[in-house]
């Protein structure tokens, strides 16, 4: 019985739907025959009791046989022609082979084969198949993946070099960056008159800029990569929010444009993710939004709870509105694909929303963008968190305040100053005018309004005080002289829940949270050793390091490193990795061997390796903490109190 009528005999399988036209003089043996033939797939067949009976045109010109009698003569086993398996599968025959491939391979099973006349190994997915009508027929189809695997291994070692190019860009970046940001704080601290300080500010702001987007698309090419990945560790989200609020708030006042932000009290204290991540899309989002607002304007965003279930689960939603002149449908597409050519470069959507798209994404959610022309934008997404405890403030004991509003330029401030009392569990009612009801059955009266102006002063002193009045006031305003017999508080924006907390605590004679007392390390002095063969570097941070009365020494390399080291005891290193000579990885290890002092010794990597992984790496190596340049104040002191309990 030859191999076809094996597939299509004159048996009808059961089921089979009766044909009222018969095709058998063209569906015959040798048009089957003539398809499987024309595969780009080798294809065999094994018959149990039988053996190999049959191989298609493409497997037995690859091996050079005339027909499936030829290979048998040579191969007891198929699997004698393979040169590598992907597992080691003992078994006594092909049948056994066939059926492991069957039931546990059915995505595909690598072997590496070479064809005769061929010296190149050719890589093979072997999948194996039934034939439905004879279970003992069994069907092997060996598929090429030679070429697939050369791509896959070309984009690997084209990734590898795409990595290091990029990292060895963020080194050349970072190392100048590091000193002209860190000499530039420090200029800022000298006696400057007004106007040497307000270049000093313009220098310090553009460079922060500059280097905020060489990080943005340095990000953005690990994400389309596919090579950055998350963090997860615990953080606090309302001040590190708070933080970058105030900034917006400034930068939108410069620019005329007003910022106002509500973040919800009631968000958890402690919470499991990459909070740098999350910042870093707030930030771009933001910038965005303040650069294409025009003055007049104004930008809203919200950061609220959504949801917290009592096993800890949270959603937690970020939103941002501005006035701005909109975004288009087109420009829109561009943010999936931020390298395309075109013209939109110099538009609304730049690198740093493209990059917040991509780490919503990974964060496994979505960001929504809606806008119409010249009417603003909204931009929206929701974070949703496995893990969160505890509450960052106290809700207040049942009250009842009133809003009053006297200038209709101040609507928006009025409102998320109600939102924001409302939030901490106040009830409030909100008024725009004078009556007799001005102070009726409430604990508090709280007014926005131009100070400047009189006539509401004038009209609010006819009235029995039975209330304290509390003014809302800008960042820096001050209260005037007449008005300290009518107010007796301010509240001074930006609206914060750690603004309006403090405020609300000292109304309701809550005790203020307790800061830890830090035991400060007494020891005179402290020493420390800074490793860095840049000497700009290595100057900038023995300046910043003998602010706090540290005494430092200095090495050019890992090599005068390890000498110094054997001969001081130092209190703490600041080890930089790339250097001449020895670099940091090896000098760390080194010194660690070597050292016999009676507490461990921290050594912190201050690198420029900032890119995804480079931290881990370090750590791995034997660093016992790491900081990457650009060098800033915050980060130094946090790695000064840790290890050796120092605060300015």
């Amino acid at each position: 019985m030859g191999l076809f009528s094996i597939f299509f005999g004159t048996q009808k399988a059961q089921n089979t739907p009766v044909v009222t036209e018969d095709f058998s003089d063209y569906l015959d043996e040798a048009f089957y025959k003539y398809i499987v033939d024309k595969s780009e797939s080798m294809i065999l067949c094994f018959l149990e009791g039988k053996g190999w009976i049959w191989a298609n045109r493409p497997f037995l010109e690859a091996l050079s046989y005339y027909d499936i009698k030829d290979f048998q003569r040579e191969h007891e086993t198929v699997r004698e022609i393979f040169l590598n398996e992907s597992e080691e599968i003992f078994t006594e025959s092909d049948k056994s082979w066939l059926d492991y491939i069957k039931k546990y391979k059915s995505d595909g099973y690598r072997v590496t084969m070479a064809s005769n006349g061929d010296s190149e190994v050719h890589v093979i997915d072997a999948y194996c198949t039934a034939y439905p009508n004879n279970k003992n027929l069994y069907i092997l189809e060996l598929r090429d993946k030679t070429d697939l695997h050369k791509a896959r291994l070309k984009t690997e070692e084209v990734e590898k070099l795409k990595r290091k190019f990029l990292a060895n860009i963020g080194h050349e970046f970072r190392t100048p960056m590091n000193g002209i940001l860190g000499f530039v704080e420090l200029l800022k601290a000298t006696e400057l008159d007004q106007k040497q300080l307000e270049y000093i500010n313009m220098i310090s702001k553009s460079s922060k800029s500059l280097m905020r987007n060489i990080d943005t698309l340095l990000d953005l090419s690990q994400l389309q990569g596919g090579r950055l990945a998350l963090e997860s560790k615990e953080f606090n989200l309302v001040p590190e929010i708070e933080k970058h609020m105030r900034y917006y708030y400034r930068q939108g006042k410069e620019k005329g444009v007003k910022v106002l932000s509500f973040i919800d009290p009631k968000i958890p204290k402690k919470l499991k993710g990459d909070i740098d991540k999350i910042v870093q899309i707030v930030d771009a989002i933001t910038q965005n939004a303040i650069k294409f607002t025009p003055r007049g304007g104004k930008v809203i965003i919200e950061v609220k709870l959504l949801k917290r279930s009592q096993s800890g689960e949270c959603s937690i939603g970020f939103g941002f509105k501005d006035t701005g002149k909109g975004i288009s449908e087109e420009q829109i597409a561009f943010m999936y694909e931020p390298f395309t050519a075109g013209n939109h470069a110099d538009e609304r959507m730049g690198v740093g929303l493209s990059l917040s798209y991509g780490l919503v994404k990974l964060m496994g959610s979505e960001l929504r963008i809606s806008s119409e022309k010249e009417r603003g934008t909204y931009v929206n997404f929701v974070l949703d968190f496995k893990e969160s405890e505890g509450q960052n403030f106290k809700m207040m004991p049942k009250r009842r305040v009133k809003v009053l509003l006297l200038d209709r330029n101040r609507v928006d401030e009025a409102n998320f100053l109600t939102i924001y009392l409302r939030s901490f569990a106040i009830d409030v009612v909100k008024s725009n005018l004078f009556d007799d009801n001005l102070y009726s059955n409430i604990d508090a009266l709280y007014i926005v309004a131009n100070q400047n102006d009189s006539s509401w002063m004038l009209e609010l002193g006819t009235y029995a005080k039975k209330a304290p009045v509390i003014l809302l006031l800008d960042e820096d305003e001050k209260l005037l002289t007449k008005l300290t017999h009518i107010v007796d508080e301010v509240v001074h924006k930006p609206l914060l829940p750690s603004t309006m907390a403090h405020h609300l605590y000292a109304a309701n004679k809550f005790t203020l949270p307790k800061e830890e007392n830090v035991e400060l390390n007494l020891k005179n002095p402290l020493t420390a050793l800074v490793v860095e063969d840049n000497l700009i570097n290595q100057r900038l941070i023995q300046l910043l390091l003998q602010e706090y009365d540290i005494v430092v020494s200095t090495a050019q390399n890992g090599l005068e490193a390890v000498e110094k080291a054997t001969q001081n005891n130092y209190d703490i290193i600041f080890m930089d990795i790339d250097m001449p000579q020895m670099n940091g990885i090896v000098a760390t290890k080194e010194i660690k061997s070597s050292w016999k002092g009676s507490k461990k010794l921290p050594i912190v990597a201050l690198t420029a390796m900032a890119m995804e992984g480079d931290r881990e790496m370090l750590l791995s190596e034997g660093l016992d903490d790491y900081l990457s340049k650009p060098l800033t104040r915050e980060k130094l002191e946090a790695i000064l109190d840790k290890y050796l309990k120092v605060t300015a």
